[in-house]
């Protein structure tokens, strides 16, 4: 695999030490060792929770030590007391890592995955991509799919996948609806609007931040359809193992999660995904 920038940096991953996390912990294992980098586990205590439960850090890096699977990888152990979302940024920031990992709890609503919920605060201020562990890894990412909604912060999202994965196949899709469809009936309205959004995507590909190496393994798609239901039927049809998405844009992912749509979607993706925060 060909090692980039990105990848030479090390990883964090972000765990409360439930079993779910055991598939970010197997994850964030594979992709050190995939890219020869070191390995950061943080572990936060809430203050409130350690002094009911009489949790001792002392102990709990033993457990994760005595946890750990046999590997090559070199792995620190991070034990820390305080709010877990805002220690998670700042050591993601000071030791330079290039990529956050982490799982999430409960996948039965939108509340146990983002509102209010450490991962919501990671997402929402780290630096650099958040990877949601939702599966269990059994072999590397080999197909990736990006939503992009034509902003500055889905070309992003687009070429954080890029770098990071530089051997795997990448496929972009835009979702787009058509107006008043309940009442305008044309198909040559329908091809109009057809026509105008391969030329907005036309338009986003042309811009020079994209490299020609990302193009090489690029596949684009316009699909008529809520975005939901194209990213369902995308993801079966490219068998993809890993969705990337933007946090901020046009439409706004994080704004939108608040929404009734977001909670449909993320209640159904099985899939991992990694959020791309825009920088600017």
């Amino acid at each position: 695999m060909t090692l980039t920038k990105s990848t030479k940096k090390p990883i964090l991953l972000a765990t409360d030490m439930t079993a779910r996390c055991d598939r970010a912990f197997d994850r964030a294992l594979m992709l050190a060792k995939l890219w020869g980098t070191r390995l950061i586990v943080v572990h936060v205590f809430d203050p409130r929770l350690a002094k009911t439960k009489g949790l001792v850090p002392k102990e709990v890096r033993v457990q994760l030590e005595e946890e750990l699977p046999e590997t090559d990888v070199d792995v620190e152990f991070i034990i820390e007391m305080g709010h877990v979302g805002e220690w998670v940024v700042e050591t993601a920031k000071r030791e330079g890592c290039g990529l956050i990992v982490t799982g999430v709890a409960h996948y039965d609503g939108i509340s146990d995955i983002f509102v209010g919920s450490p991962v919501d605060h990671i997402v929402r201020h780290a630096d650099v991509p958040v990877l949601i562990v939702k599966r269990k890894p059994i072999k590397p990412y080999s197909n990736i799919l990006i939503a992009t909604d034509f902003s500055d912060c889905s070309r992003t999202a687009l070429n954080s996948a890029a770098e990071m994965f530089p051997d795997i196949n990448l496929h972009l899709v835009h979702a787009y609806n058509l107006p008043y469809s309940g009442w305008l009936k044309s198909d040559q309205v329908a091809k109009d609007i057809g026509s105008e959004e391969a030329k907005l995507m036309e338009r986003f590909l042309a811009q020079t931040t994209i490299s020609n190496d990302t193009f090489k393994r690029l596949e684009t798609s316009n699909e008529k359809g809520e975005l939901g239901v194209v990213l369902f039927n995308k993801i079966k049809e490219k068998k993809s193992d890993l969705i990337v998405l933007g946090t901020h844009g046009r439409t706004g992912f994080m704004r939108a999660s608040m929404g009734n749509n977001a909670r449909v979607l993320l209640g159904w993706l099985k899939q991992d995904v990694m959020m791309v925060r825009d920088p600017n």
